[in-house]
C-alpha cells in the first residue's frame, strides 16, 4: 500500500509575539477592572508570549480561514510544488468563522490558486487537527489521492475580548466572572499549521513518514469539560428564546471545567501505556516527544504517571514551542512540528512520537512519525550506533529464590524489554488507571459527581465498605502468616496493624450523618462485596501469597487516589462537616506511605516475570470486583 509522508510544513501567526504583560491591555479591561485570575493562571501555564489575531482595539485583523490560508501557502511554498498538484484540503479548527458552511469551504474559498477538489472539515478542540490529518493520510495510503494538505488553524482571541464577558448578567451585576469562564481567556492563542502530505518522500532533503495515527474518544464515559454555546454543557444556546438572552446567561463564552482536567492527562496517559504494551510504543526508541500539554503545571503531572510506571521518555528528548508560541488548540501540533522540522535537530531515521490530550469531551491522539532521507542509502543510526543497543551477552548465576524458584539467565534487556519490576510497574499503573476510568461509570459514583449524590446514597456506601474494611487486617494478617520470606511477612504484619481500627471511623461516620449503628454492625456483604472477599482470602490462604501486593495496590490506590476526592464532594454535597467524613478523608491524606511502601517491595531482586503476572492479575481481579461491590450499592 502507499505511504504518506509530511514532505512540507508552513505556518502563520498572526502579529507580533504579545508578552503577558500586555494581555490584558489587549484584550481589555473587563468592566475596567483587573483580572483577580490572571496572574494565578499565566504563572501555572508558562507561556511567556503568544500571538493573536486581533489588535489592541479587539479588531479582527485576520479571519480564521484567512490564517489557514496562510500557512497552506507557507507550505507549499515550502514544498516547492504546482498548487494545482493538490487534491485533497483537509481542514481542523475548534471555532471556524461561520456556522454555515463548513469550515474547509471557507478555506478552499481563501485559496484561489488551488484546483477544484476534495474538502473535508473536522472540527472538536485540540485532536480536529490530528483528525484532518489523519483523514488525508487514509486517503494516500488507499491510493486515491496523491499530494493532500492537512490544516489546523485557531481563532481564539476574540472570545476572549473584554465586550464578550460584559454582556454576561452576572458582570453586569457586579459579580466577579467565574473562574472556569476566565480561566481560558489566559491559555488559547491564535496561530495556524499546514502540512503538504505525499504518497512518496522529498526526491531531496527530510520528509516525515506517518507509520501510524490513533484517536480515542472517551466521551460515552466522561461529561463535557470545555465547551461553547452552553453554560451547563447540555442546554445549547439555540434553545434560549433570543441570542440576547443566551449571551446574558454566559452561554456564549467559552468555559473550561478545571475540575476535570486531571482526567484528561489519566486518560491520556492510560493510552500511552497501552501502546507500550502493544509493542506499538517503544520508550527508548523514540528520539523526540512531542506533547501537547496545554500548561507546564500539567507536563508535571504527565512526567509523574510516566515515572511511576517507569517507562518516562528522558526530557531532553521533550520538543515543545508552548511557552514562545502560547497554546494554539489543535494547530499546536502542527506548530511544534514546523518548529522542529526546521530546526535542523532532524536526521533520518529518527522517530517522533505525537501525544494530544483534548479535553473538550475527553479524546486522545497519539501518532508516530519516522524521518526519512530518500536520497541517502546508509541511515543515520547506521552511521551512528546507539551505545544502549551495543550490550554485552553476559550471564547470571542462578540464585535461591525467596519462594522456590530460580531466576534464570538472560540477555540484558533494552528499555522496550525492560526489567521485571519495570513491567509490573507500567502495568499496574495501566491496571489503575483503567479501573479509575471505569469507576466513573458506576452509577453511585456517577451520582457523586453529578452533584446528585444524596445522604441516603452515603449511608449505603458506608454500610457496603464496612465489611471489607473491617476483614482487611484480617486477610493482610492471613497472608502475613503464609510468607516464608521474612521482609514481607513483616512488612504485611505492620500493614495489618496500621488498618486493623479504621473501621471504627467508618462507623461513626455512619452515626454522624444519622445511620442507625445497630444497622451498620449487621450489615450483610452484597454480591460483590461477598466476591472481593472470598477472592482475596483464598488468595490469603496460598503459600507465599506476593500477588496480593495487587489486591493491595488496588485498595490503597482508591485510598490515596480517590478517597480525599469524594470526601470533598460528599462535604460539598451535602454540606457536611469534617468529622462528618473523616473516615474519606484519612485515607486520602495517610495511604500515600502505604503505596510507597508497596512500589518498594515491588522492586525487589526476587521479581520475575512469572510473579509479575500473577501480581497483575491479582491486581486486575481486585479491581473488577471492587468495581463490582459499589455497582450493587443501589
Amino acid at each position: 500500500m502507499p505511504t504518506a509522508y509530511i514532505n512540507a510544513i508552513g505556518k502563520f501567526l498572526p502579529g507580533d509575539a504579545i508578552p503577558n504583560d500586555q494581555l490584558e491591555e489587549h484584550l481589555g479591561l473587563i468592566k475596567d477592572r483587573s483580572s483577580k485570575a490572571r496572574k494565578c493562571v499565566l504563572k501555572r501555564n508558562g507561556i511567556q508570549q503568544r500571538h493573536y489575531a486581533i489588535d489592541n482595539q479587539q479588531r479582527t485583523r485576520y479571519s480564521n480561514s484567512q490564517m489557514a490560508a496562510q500557512a497552506v501557502r507557507d507550505g507549499l511554498d515550502n514544498a516547492g510544488i504546482d498548487a494545482q498538484a493538490i487534491d485533497l484540503l483537509s481542514c481542523g479548527t475548534t471555532l471556524p468563522d461561520l456556522l454555515v458552511p463548513g469550515f474547509a469551504s471557507m478555506v478552499h474559498g481563501e485559496l484561489s490558486e488551488l484546483s477544484p477538489l476534495e474538502i473535508v472539515s473536522t472540527q472538536g478542540v485540540c485532536c480536529s487537527g490530528v483528525s484532518a490529518l489523519n483523514y488525508a493520510v487514509s486517503q494516500l495510503e488507499l491510493g486515491k489521492r496523491h499530494n493532500a494538505i492537512s490544516v489546523a488553524s485557531e481563532f481564539a482571541s476574540r472570545l476572549f475580548k473584554h465586550t464578550k464577558f460584559e454582556a454576561e448578567t452576572t458582570v453586569q451585576k457586579g459579580e466577579s466572572l467565574p473562574f472556569d469562564t476566565e480561566f481560558l481567556r489566559w491559555m488559547l492563542s491564535d496561530g495556524a499549521g499546514a502540512f503538504v502530505l505525499q504518497d512518496r518522500p522529498n526526491p531531496k532533503g527530510l520528509s516525515l513518514r506517518v507509520d501510524w495515527i490513533e484517536l480515542i474518544s472517551h466521551a460515552n464515559a466522561y461529561p463535557v469539560c470545555m465547551s461553547a454555546g452552553s453554560v451547563d454543557g447540555q442546554t445549547s444556546w439555540l434553545d434560549y428564546p433570543t441570542y440576547i438572552d443566551a449571551a446574558e446567561a454566559g452561554a456564549m463564552n467559552l468555559r473550561q471545567n478545571t475540575r476535570l482536567l486531571d482526567q484528561v492527562v489519566k486518560l491520556g496517559v492510560e493510552g500511552w501505556l497501552k501502546l507500550i504494551e502493544t509493542g506499538r510504543v517503544k520508550p527508548d526508541e523514540i528520539d523526540w516527544l512531542l506533547c501537547h500539554y496545554s500548561s507546564h503545571f500539567f507536563k508535571s503531572r504527565i512526567v509523574d504517571l510516566l515515572e511511576k510506571a517507569d517507562c518516562m521518555i528522558p526530557e531532553h528528548k521533550w520538543f515543545t514551542n508552548l511557552y514562545t508560541r502560547g497554546n494554539t488548540g489543535c494547530a499546536s501540533i502542527y506548530l511544534m512540528l514546523e518548529e522542529l522540522f526546521h530546526s535542523n535537530k532532524l536526521h533520518p531515521d529518527q522517530r517522533i512520537f505525537c501525544f494530544v490530550p483534548e479535553s473538550g469531551r475527553f479524546t486522545t491522539a497519539y501518532m508516530m512519525l519516522t524521518v526519512v532521507d530518500a536520497s541517502t542509502q546508509t541511515s543515520y543510526k547506521e552511521k551512528h550506533p546507539a551505545k544502549s543497543l551495543a550490550r554485552k551477552v553476559h550471564s547470571e548465576i542462578a540464585t535461591p529464590h525467596p519462594f522456590g524458584t530460580e531466576t534464570q539467565p538472560q540477555l540484558p534487556k533494552t528499555h522496550a524489554e525492560t526489567s521485571h519490576s519495570a513491567n509490573v510497574l507500567r502495568q499496574l499503573t495501566l491496571v489503575w488507571l483503567e479501573f479509575e476510568r471505569q469507576l466513573r461509570s458506576v452509577p453511585l459514583v456517577r451520582r457523586l459527581h453529578q452533584g446528585t449524590f444524596t445522604l441516603q446514597d452515603y449511608q449505603a456506601l458506608l454500610c457496603n465498605l464496612r465489611p471489607q474494611v473491617a476483614e482487611g487486617a484480617r486477610w493482610i494478617a492471613r497472608a502475613a502468616s503464609n510468607f516464608s520470606d521474612f521482609q514481607l511477612r513483616s512488612t504485611f504484619i505492620k500493614h495489618a496493624q496500621e488498618e486493623h481500627r479504621d473501621f471504627q471511623m467508618l462507623e461513626l461516620n455512619y452515626g454522624a450523618v444519622g445511620g442507625d449503628p445497630n444497622e451498620i454492625l449487621k450489615a450483610e456483604k452484597n454480591i460483590g462485596g461477598e466476591a472481593l472477599s472470598a477472592f482475596i482470602f483464598q488468595q490469603a490462604s496460598q503459600p507465599n501469597p506476593v500477588d496480593l501486593i495487587g489486591s493491595m495496590m488496588i485498595i490503597e490506590g482508591v485510598g490515596n487516589q480517590l478517597a480525599g476526592q469524594w470526601a470533598q464532594k460528599i462535604q460539598l454535597t451535602l454540606n457536611l462537616s469534617a468529622d462528618q467524613v473523616s473516615f474519606l478523608a484519612y485515607h486520602g491524606d495517610n495511604d500515600a506511605s502505604h503505596l510507597e511502601k508497596l512500589e518498594a517491595l515491588l522492586q525487589a531482586d526476587w521479581m520475575t516475570d512469572e510473579i509479575g503476572q500473577r501480581i497483575i492479575k491479582t491486581a486486575q481481579v481486585t479491581a473488577r470486583l471492587y468495581r463490582l461491590q459499589l455497582e450493587e450499592i443501589q
